[in-house]
């Protein structure tokens, strides 16, 4: 079995009360940031503005891809955070 994969263990893991509370501000903020940085560089690197999927003057085909894009890496970004965030808050708890 590869050394990442999940197994079960006897081992109980605790998570600290107040990651519930910064992992979601957390995200979101991390969130904010991806869709601006992904919003730069598109316009660094075409001189235009990236499409806004709501303007009717963007067409279905740009408008799709570029909230394709913006989506998927904004779903990473928050998996990566919530997991960051979660990896610092755990603390194994000592068995009885």
């Amino acid at each position: 079995m590869h050394e990442n994969q999940d197994i079960a263990t006897d081992e109980v893991i605790e998570v600290n009360p107040m990651v519930h509370l910064i992992a979601p501000v957390a995200a979101i903020v991390g969130t904010m940031i991806v869709r601006k940085a992904l919003n730069s560089a598109y316009e660094r690197s075409t001189g235009r503005k990236a499409p806004l999927p709501r303007d009717p003057a963007t067409s279905w085909t740009r408008a799709i891809l570029w909230t394709a894009v913006i989506t998927t890496t904004a779903a990473v970004a928050e998996v990566a955070i919530y997991r960051a965030i979660n990896q610092i808050g755990e603390k194994k708890a000592l068995q009885a």
